[in-house]
């Protein structure tokens, strides 16, 4: 999931919100991905996020599963907070 793709975050590091393909997950270091390293990749890779828009999904499915389980009593696992 991603807020928002290239978004520097608000913390001293300068963290940004990078996407990453599914040969990096293992080995990505988010802290990495920063104001100063950022350019320098997306140069190098281009765009990741170029084409997100074209893998749309309905959520449909997943609201049908979230409604049964809820009729048949499933527990709410979501932290209080977020409720």
């Amino acid at each position: 999931t991603i807020a928002s793709a290239y978004s520097v975050r608000g913390v001293p590091e300068a963290t940004v919100s990078t996407p990453v393909t599914w040969d990096e997950i293992d080995d990505v270091e988010p802290q990495d991905l920063r104001m100063d390293t950022v350019p320098s990749r997306f140069a190098r890779l281009g765009d990741l996020h170029a084409g997100i828009d074209d893998a749309v999904f309905s959520l449909g499915t997943l609201l049908e599963w979230a409604e049964r389980d809820e009729a048949e009593g499933a527990e709410d696992t979501a932290p209080q907070e977020d409720r």
